[in-house]
């Protein structure tokens, strides 16, 4: 008996294009800012593209074939800042200067304080038990 085949069916791929996302310190976008964008290949750089985030402090392209290896430059009146980054999830460069979200860095802050004052509460409460 012969197959029947009652839908239509569509096969369709996306290739994803990649997300810069820029900031300052406060966590305001760097809108309209410059950014570079350099293809890294056999540890050949060369200019991919060139052009300006959006409002948000965003922009997307589309890799280019046959290279997963980018180095990103964005810079906005006088501040500057570079990422490399591979598409094959290797790690690439230092990821150390990572700056914490300003949230973050405020209520670490208040773990710091409360952690000092805690250590003098205790050393103060050992020193008044010992006289």
């Amino acid at each position: 008996m012969p197959a029947a085949s009652a839908h239509r069916v569509y096969v369709q791929e996306s290739i994803t294009g990649i997300e810069i996302k820029a900031w300052f310190g406060g966590g305001d976008p760097m809108a309209g800012a410059d950014i570079v964008i350099y293809a890294i290949k056999n540890g050949e750089e060369e200019v991919y593209i060139e052009d300006k985030t959006d409002s948000d402090g965003l922009y997307y392209f589309t890799p280019k074939l046959g290279v997963s290896e980018y180095r990103v430059e964005v810079s906005e009146t006088g501040h500057k800042e570079e990422k490399t980054f591979s598409l094959t999830g290797d790690a690439v460069g230092d990821t150390a200067d990572a700056e914490l979200p300003l949230t973050a860095r405020i209520i670490a802050g208040f773990g710091y304080i409360f952690g000092i004052a805690g250590m003098a509460l205790y050393f103060s409460s050992r020193k008044s038990k010992t006289q």
